[in-house]
């Protein structure tokens, strides 16, 4: 008898064969962030992960959702019609039109007018009605941790919602989502412990449990406990944790040793992952808070330590956990862009700025909200001014077992804040899993969902009638006049009504137990049908165009025109590919590679040549330097374009770097990166010119 498939096997086989929208959630410790690892090692779609907060985006490897879609500050009403893409860059909107998949991490602190805005700029990218424009979702987090902050802007976003949450939003309640659930708990043993754990994360903690808790209360001052007994502090607050921090610094005796970050490239004050000036001395008790990348796997994100030795340039520590001792490296941070690869045209991670910092946080004390994700031995626990639900959960969830909690203050049952909505959705979304039969239902529909999108014409008619508003106002013959008022009839009439009509009859999706296969004959007659139709209006509009480019436009005019144009190519693109292919990925390809190839127009537009594809000089060694670092991404196990793009290779195959001085001067290379890389890569230089190897 075959085994079941684990929770994440099935996942990674939702993702790579079907377009499902998930959710995929999970105590805290069941390994959700250690999926999120794998899944970026494993998937074959473009994908981009992002997350709310620039903490959280920088843990992940991703970007923040605001920096990412260029949104502002403020509510995103659901009622807002904007052309979103009047805000997107060219460049970003390439991007976008390459994105298979989209990881949101930390999803309980998204916002549903967050959602739904994110699911309107990429049905417009995307010129497609399906949800979030055709790209997957995978949502990752636990709803019973830390909320959105959502208080301030209710007055206006009740009048849109019933809640504040993700699931709240008209894209979740209108499409619909599969949740997963991990059940098994890594960071914790103890039986006893993790039932009260998920008690307390449900809101359902008992008096019995909460006694047992605050059993646990410290019975000495709070400074002799963490400066002397190697616990942590978790409290709610910055000012007191940055207090405790600072006060037991102060109380060691020695000198204190400032410790520079080095900061190159595009990496703003509000993301930096570690103090811009660390300030030690030695005895003061510190956390990692990065892995160790060199592969050792001497010290993980929150492993606690004391300082043992300091001087201007070197850290050496002993672990609280078993006494060891650690020389402290330095640790680089990238700020990862997301942007299209010159040479493979797929979305490639672009590092466009470093941090270079020993990765250490004093740690008598920090936050609740900077504890998540981690895991501690030993930690004191001030949860007596929780002010968002969760709060309690987080803190406590921190610790291995029970044993090593010790309590400021008491829990009180006030203290142990679960929404009930969230505990409403929960119980509605884990009451069944997911199943393979599932899977093949999804992988159906996946494919009948493109079709739908294929000849669902609204999306064009909607760029039709943004830019025809202002061709009209320029256009003086009246013979064109009354060629643009027949076209745009006949793009409502002929293309939107009709695709409806053929949608309605021949592919609108059935209830799941009836789904049939759809008759490709009918779809290559009505691709037959509506592409010359769509062709003939495309040419007209780009005529009409060319015929007042000359005059002086506002921006927009132009920003419209090549909106317009990238919506029909796409879907003359798509049409032909839906008559000849079953295969999804094929279709969307086909899409996307038109808008990709289309030369948009400007002010003071002429036409522009063709991008040439980026000169390799010695291509042969390029490719053995393509290999390398394939090797060392296999090794680290982490994704190739992490450790240097396709461009700073080129740049070396280009200058062949003889020494370690000529290495760093490549850019967005580096010195950190010559001392860790520069032995491998100069002895592929030097064998490839055939010379031995000289260092200096």
């Amino acid at each position: 008898m075959a085994s079941a498939i684990s929770v994440q096997d099935l996942v990674i086989k939702f993702l790579e064969e079907s377009n499902q929208t998930i959710f995929l959630t999970g105590k805290a410790g069941t390994g959700k962030t250690t999926f999120l690892h794998r899944l970026k090692a494993l998937t074959t779609k473009n994908f981009a992960v992002v997350a709310p907060t620039a903490i959280a985006a920088i843990n992940a490897g991703g970007s923040t959702i605001h920096s990412f879609f260029q949104i502002g500050q403020g509510p995103q009403l659901p009622t807002d019609e904007e052309l979103l893409t009047l805000r997107i860059s060219r460049e970003k909107m390439l991007m976008l039109i390459r994105l298979d998949l989209l990881v949101i991490d930390e999803i309980s602190m998204v916002r549903a007018d967050t959602l739904d805005h994110i699911d309107r700029i990429l049905r417009q990218v995307k010129g497609s009605i399906q949800p979030f424009g055709g790209v997957q979702l995978l949502m990752i987090g636990d709803l019973f941790q830390l909320p959105p902050v959502w208080e301030k802007d209710w007055s206006i976003l009740s009048r849109y919602y019933s809640g504040p949450f993700f699931f709240n939003s008209n894209v979740i309640n209108e499409g619909g989502l599969i949740t997963f659930e991990l059940t098994k708990v890594y960071r914790q043993n103890d039986l006893a412990f993790i039932e009260i754990l998920n008690k307390i994360r449900e809101g359902e903690v008992t008096t019995e449990m909460l006694q047992k808790l605050n059993a646990h209360l410290i019975s000495t001052d709070l400074y002799t406990v963490v400066s002397t007994e190697n616990y942590v502090m978790l409290s709610t607050h910055v000012e007191k944790v940055q207090k405790i921090n600072q006060d037991c610094l102060d109380a060691l005796d020695g000198e204190t040793f400032i410790y520079k970050a080095d900061v190159s490239g595009d990496f703003f004050t509000d993301t930096f992952p570690a103090e811009r000036e660390l300030a030690l001395k030695v005895g003061a008790q510190v956390m990692f808070i990065k892995n160790d990348s060199s592969g050792k796997k001497q010290y993980y994100n929150g492993r606690t330590a004391r300082i043992t030795s300091l001087n201007e340039t070197s850290i050496t520590v002993s672990f609280l956990d078993d006494g060891s001792s650690c020389d402290v490296p330095k640790e680089t941070w990238q700020n990862v862009k997301f942007a299209i690869s010159d040479d493979t045209q797929k979305i490639d991670e672009t590092n466009s700025g470093t941090f270079i910092q020993f990765p250490l946080r004093l740690a008598w004390a920090i936050t609740i909200h900077k504890s998540q994700g981690l895991t501690f031995d030993k930690v004191i626990i001030d949860v007596a001014s929780a002010f968002a639900s969760g709060q309690t959960y987080v803190a406590l969830s921190r610790c291995r077992n029970l044993e090593g909690i010790r309590l400021l203050t008491e829990i009180r049952a006030e203290n142990v804040q679960t929404s009930e909505p969230i505990r409403e959705f929960m119980r509605q979304q884990t009451n069944t899993s997911p199943s393979i039969s599932d899977l093949e239902i999804a992988k159906l529909n996946t494919y009948r969902n493109l079709v739908c999108d294929v000849f669902q014409m609204s999306a064009i008619t909607f760029a039709w009638n943004l830019f025809a508003d202002k061709l009209c106002l320029v256009l003086t013959n009246q013979e064109e006049l009354t060629e643009l008022d027949q076209h745009t009839k006949m793009v409502d009439a002929d293309l939107k009504k009709l695709g409806q009509r053929f949608i309605d009859k021949e592919i609108s999706i059935p209830r799941a137990e009836k789904l049939v296969a759809i008759s490709k004959d009918r779809i290559k007659a009505a691709a037959d049908f509506f592409l010359p139709k769509l062709v003939a209006a495309q040419v007209f509009i780009e005529q009409a165009f060319l015929n007042v480019a000359a005059l002086n436009h506002e921006a927009e005019f132009y920003t419209r025109y090549n909106y317009l144009q990238s919506v029909m190519l796409c879907r003359i693109a798509l049409l032909e590919a839906v008559s000849h292919s079953d295969s999804s990925y094929v279709i969307q390809q086909k899409g996307q590679d038109a808008v990709v190839s289309y030369r948009p127009a400007f002010k003071n537009w002429k036409p522009m040549a063709q991008v040439k594809t980026p000169e390799i000089v010695n291509p042969d060694l390029y490719e053995k330097l393509l290999a390398w670092r394939k090797d060392i991404a296999e090794r680290k196990t982490v994704p190739a374009y992490s450790l240097f793009s396709e461009k700073t290779l080129r740049e070396i195959a280009k200058k062949t770097p003889k020494t370690f001085s000529q290495l760093a001067l490549i850019k967005n290379f580096g010195e950190q990166r010559a001392n860790e890389f520069g032995h491998e890569l100069i002895n592929i230089v030097n064998s490839y010119l055939g010379q031995s190897a000289k260092l200096f």
